[in-house]
């Protein structure tokens, strides 16, 4: 008799509740052995590979990628020895989600095991299906053979179905790695159109369509799918394709034609791009913003700078210096350094310094712990491998909540001011700008400085304008004095 064991979402940190299931790495029918990566998970902050807990044989994929699951659900099943579909279906039907069941990921590892077990036994959920019909025609469909491209199973199957071939798909997967995404953009898989509805707006202007059956028209399947859902019978299209089939881009010439309204390409919203959205809805709406500038003449700062990258020896950026000035200044000023509860303001006594970084598909910000404790050479390596790791998606939890100050810098970007939105449940954010030359006044004559304009936006439940405004000025001295925030 076989044992069957459940593979569910685990659970990596105390405020996941879900995660996109975005790539299996496995196929039904592969050989597994503990602690083999079976599937990418995205929560609202990053991407984990998932690990067996369990050797044995994946007989059943359940959660597709695509799907995004509770804590807890079902994401495949594992057999131990022979096991018949019916056994594997009744398994899956007695499976009851429990997300407190669910494996909660080492502080000091982003990856984890999914995890529960069984004794072997749902409704039939078997592995999706993919059509054989071939559809990319062309360049994309030709080369070499492919087999040992580095590609996920998912984006595997739909390339077959499709015939496209894996080395003309750019890779943008984790470790190199063609995924999914990579191959239905390459392959024009997922464009579609905007609402046939404008077609019918004039009829009287709308050329007479065919009704006949467009059944035996030789069309490629990305082609069948877009005339349907754009109402368009294949015998009144011209057909350009390889061995004279209607292919994709008939259709929308067939479209533009008809409608004039330009082609447009969707994308779901990742876990991470929906968090955004919510936090920052939530941060505006609910907390009442109040922003203060001030103009930081910055040379002092890019001579100190200099010297001790040219002849120290050290890699610090411009925003190194201001973390650790921010945290100078929260120690002077440390009513800034707090969080509103609605019942409480919780006031830190040290400066856990979040650093906004931009990542494929939106913003995480990895904490710099206890700047004010730190020099600057410190800072610079831990911001510097911090933001690495957050483009690569290789962060804890633990290394990216908790914060409670924020910095958002675009400066880099030749930006000259900007507010930024505060960082739930903290109490204010520093927006920085760019360092730009300008003429300023001294005394009765007028000289060149490289001015950086910050402003701070700050939660007026829970600091006043007064205080933003000592910690503007605090911040002001010591970037304009950089050995100051030395001693």
């Amino acid at each position: 008799m076989s044992t069957l064991h459940a593979l569910t979402v685990p659970k990596w940190g105390m405020s996941m509740e879900e995660g996109e299931i975005t790539e299996w790495r496995v196929s039904v029918g592969d050989k597994l052995a503990v602690g083999d990566e079976l599937v990418d998970i995205e929560t609202s902050k990053i991407i984990n590979a998932a690990e067996s807990p369990f050797a044995g044989t994946l007989v059943r994929v359940v959660g597709e990628a695509g799907q995004t699951l509770k804590v807890g659900s079902l994401l495949g099943v594992i057999a131990q020895g022979d096991a018949t579909d019916a056994e594997i279906n009744e398994f899956i039907a007695a499976f009851v989600p429990d997300a407190s069941s669910a494996s909660l990921a080492q502080a000091s590892d982003a990856k984890a095991p999914v995890a529960a077990t069984a004794e072997a036994a749902p409704a039939a959920v078997g592995t999706p299906a993919v059509s054989a019909a071939p559809a990319a025609t062309g360049a994309i469909s030709q080369g070499p053979d492919d087999t040992d491209v580095n590609a996920s199973a998912v984006a595997r199957r739909i390339a077959k179905a499709h015939n496209i071939n894996l080395h003309n798909v750019p890779a943008t997967g984790r470790n190199g790695r063609v995924s999914k995404h990579d191959v239905e953009q390459a392959g024009g898989i997922r464009i579609v159109a905007q609402a046939a509805a404008s077609v019918a707006a004039d009829v009287t202007n709308e050329p007479q369509r065919s009704t006949a059956d467009d059944s035996h028209i030789p069309s490629t399947p990305v082609a069948r799918r877009m005339a349907r859902t754009l109402n368009i019978n294949l015998n009144d299209v011209t057909p350009t394709g390889k061995r004279g089939r209607v292919s994709k881009e008939d259709i929308e010439r067939s479209a533009v034609s008809a409608t004039g309204v330009a082609f447009y390409r969707e994308q779901k919203l990742s876990g991470m791009r929906k968090t955004i959205a919510a936090r920052l809805s939530e941060s505006k709406q609910t907390i009442p913003h109040y922003r203060v500038s001030v103009d930081i003449e910055i040379d002092s700062l890019l001579q100190q700078r200099a010297y001790m990258n040219k002849k120290l020896g050290h890699k610090i950026s411009v925003n190194d210096f201001v973390i650790k000035a921010c945290a100078s200044a929260l120690a002077q000023v440390p009513e800034v350094n707090v969080q509103y509860t609605g019942e409480c303001i919780r006031q830190f006594d040290q400066a856990d310094i979040s650093m906004a970084v931009a990542v494929k598909g939106g913003l995480i910000t990895p904490v710099i712990r206890n700047a004010g404790a730190k020099g600057l050479p410190q800072i610079a390596a831990e911001s510097s491998d911090l933001a690495r790791r957050a483009q690569a998606g290789s962060l804890s939890v633990e290394e990216f909540e908790g914060g409670t100050f924020s910095i958002s810098n675009l400066g880099m970007y030749g930006v000259d001011q900007f507010d930024a939105i505060i960082n739930l449940p903290q109490a204010a954010i520093l927006a920085v700008a760019a360092g730009v030359k300008k003429p300023i006044v001294r005394g009765d004559s007028i000289a060149a400085a490289t001015v950086m304009r910050v402003s701070l936006s700050a939660d007026h439940r829970a600091i006043d304008g007064a205080v933003s405004a000592q910690f503007l000025q605090a911040l002001k001295g010591f970037l304009e004095n950089p050995a100051s925030m030395l001693l």
